[in-house]
């Protein structure tokens, strides 16, 4: 990979070196970066078993996402050595299956539930389970620990976590109760703390792909030609960015402005169409062939032969390209199972009666129409959705292709196919643009000049009433017997605006009564662009705040101040007493978590 070349505009006073931790449904990294030489990045070696690295400019990959505990939940080991671990506990101890816990593609959790709590479980291939925000902070600790141990072992300085910036990726398309549970679990493992949340950044993984892409000379596939992609990057472009992962799909659109700067034209959007679900659909075929019972009996007994088993069905599916047969392995386990239930592997598929499922050489052989079958639904979802913001959001140029699934010669063929309209980049080292990026945006994060809001955020407060129009049971008198209507919300930002980077939106208000000593001031959230009240569907608290008012002189018309500062992953909310003799101020984040622990 060519050198990658960072703004002028670079500044990295604040830390010593950045470390960017990128948690994937199927693959993790980390990636550092020092200060003093910031376009100098190591990262993981995926390929290499025991973690090995390379130094240089070039990051060469990730590590599975699969966390092993042990039975009293301490950590054990992650990534391939998780996985060996786990198997050779098992073989040890056939019992001991029912102790450890080996957790995989629990990012999905996050995505998945909408009603996201400090209680919410991730489930381990045993069923037992534990806090997700526990789990992500032992992966957490683990790249903390790794990281900050290979920084020391090649510097000639001590280096401790509390030099080091620290960036956590996290989908766009995730809800803001996910992103907390992220920060919790940052907080839990040591990155930084309620105290110092200035050490976290949480990052969009679309808006750091980007950065990757301007900041790089990464030469990109563009059907049979090469082009640099920075051609994207010409002032006045807009272009999709389509970060297509293991589990999730994130779509931005970005104009290019003023100083390259980056705005934001909608709202980050996508889905849950990721590489995993290709897997589901080879598993179903399996079911088909096998049957559903056999299948979910030998995935019982033998869940490490099960995992390894997808695991080689994941390295063969990465060879699939347009017109070719694509062969799948066997493990030997599986075919002594098979057999012991009556048929063997061969006889089974014989049976089946499908000219394009074949048995060859002990391994699962299927033609090009079937492979197309498994990767068909993702694959509809994905160009549909496409298609959809296409149409949204016009003079579309580029549409620019990263993350681990978008390393797919068959699914780059299908979106080439579908979007004739624009021209498809797929950026070479996709899989590394998230977490390379991640770094350069924790030194400059200023390439990002604006985004839009998923939400729509405001307060609750009681306007006049007005006849006719507001519910006559909100109707409430204040001290002085004038009507006011209460469960209104005054609406700070709506759904889709644009907002700029670190801009504050300010409301003013007055207390309710006249003697009042302090004001309980509530945030709300909805997904709807207008509610007019709290208790509207889709409306949600999301936080409270105290603003102490000691001061009674001038009763109603004391005025406050509400000022949300946007722009940001996450959003802050700081109320003040303007009359008060001595300025009072409260600031509070956002609880979208609830009060349980």
């Amino acid at each position: 990979m060519s050198e990658l070349v960072l703004s002028p505009s670079l500044d990295s006073s604040k830390a010593l070196l950045v470390i960017a931790i990128d948690i994937g449904t199927t693959y993790s990294g980390y990636a550092i970066s020092f200060s003093s030489d910031p376009y100098k990045i190591d990262t993981i070696c995926e390929n290499d078993p025991n973690a090995q690295r390379i130094s240089g400019s070039a990051p060469c990959g990730k590590i599975p996402t699969t966390l092993l505990l042990e039975p009293d939940g301490t950590f054990h080991s992650f990534g391939y050595q998780a996985l060996s671990d786990y198997s050779n506990q098992i073989d040890d101890d056939p019992e001991a299956e029912k102790t450890w816990m080996y957790f995989d593609r629990f990012k999905m959790d996050l995505h998945s539930k909408s009603d996201l709590s400090r209680n919410v479980k991730a489930v381990a291939r045993n069923g037992r389970q534990l806090s997700l925000i526990t789990v992500f902070s032992h992966v957490m600790k683990y790249f903390k620990d790794d990281a900050i141990k290979f920084v020391n072992l090649r510097s000639k300085i001590d280096v401790s976590p509390d030099d080091a910036k620290w960036v956590v990726t996290v989908p766009a398309i995730w809800n803001d109760g996910a992103k907390q549970i992220m920060r919790e679990a940052a907080y839990k493992a040591g990155l930084a703390s309620p105290e110092k949340p200035e050490k976290l950044m949480i990052v969009l993984e679309p808006e750091a792909a980007a950065v990757y892409c301007k900041y790089s000379n990464v030469i990109t596939a563009d059907s049979d030609e090469e082009l640099d992609v920075s051609v994207a990057y010409a002032s006045g472009t807009r272009y999709l960015l389509a970060d297509i992962g293991g589990g999730t799909v994130d779509v931005t659109v970005h104009s290019v402005g003023h100083e390259d700067k980056v705005r934001e034209l909608h709202h980050a959007t996508g889905g849950a169409w990721g590489g995993i679900y290709v897997d589901l659909e080879f598993s179903r075929l399996l079911e088909r062939i096998f049957g559903n019972d056999l299948m979910k009996r030998y995935q019982k007994e033998y869940p490490c032969e099960w995992i390894n088993f997808m695991s080689k069905f994941e390295s063969s599916k990465r060879t699939a390209a347009p017109g070719k047969r694509l062969r799948v392995e066997l493990p030997f386990q599986f075919h002594q199972f098979i057999k012991s239930e009556g048929k063997s592997v061969e006889e089974h598929i014989h049976d089946f009666q499908n000219d394009h499922v074949k048995f060859q050489r002990g391994a699962l052989a299927l033609t090009y129409l079937e492979v197309e079958k498994l990767f068909q639904l993702v694959f509809d979802n994905i160009t549909c959705h496409l298609e959809s913001i296409l149409e949204k959001v016009v003079n579309i140029k580029y549409v620019i292709l990263v993350g681990g699934f978008a390393t797919f010669p068959l699914l780059q063929q299908r979106i080439r196919e579908q979007l004739s309209s624009v021209r498809v980049l797929a950026v070479r080292e996709c899989s590394l643009a998230v977490v390379t990026g991640a770094v350069l945006y924790g030194h400059d994060p200023s390439l990002i000049a604006s985004r839009r809001v998923k939400y729509t955020y405001g307060v609750a407060y009681r306007p006049d009433f007005v006849e006719g129009i507001d519910p006559d049971d909100y109707c409430v008198l204040d001290d002085e017997g004038e009507k006011k209507c209460e469960n209104r919300l005054k609406i700070f930002v709506e759904k889709n605006d644009e907002v700029e980077l670190d801009e504050e939106v300010e409301q003013g208000f007055f207390p309710f009564t006249a003697n009042a000593t302090s004001v309980d001031i509530s945030v709300y959230s909805s997904q709807n662009s207008k509610p007019r009240y709290i208790t509207d569907k889709g409306v949600e608290k999301v936080a409270q705040m105290t603003l102490p008012m000691p001061n009674t002189e001038g009763g109603k018309d004391r005025e406050l101040y509400v000022t949300m500062r946007f722009g940001k992953v996450e959003i802050e909310v700081v109320s003040k007493d303007a009359t008060s003799d001595e300025e009072v101020q409260r600031t509070v984040d956002l609880n979208f978590l609830g009060h349980s622990e």
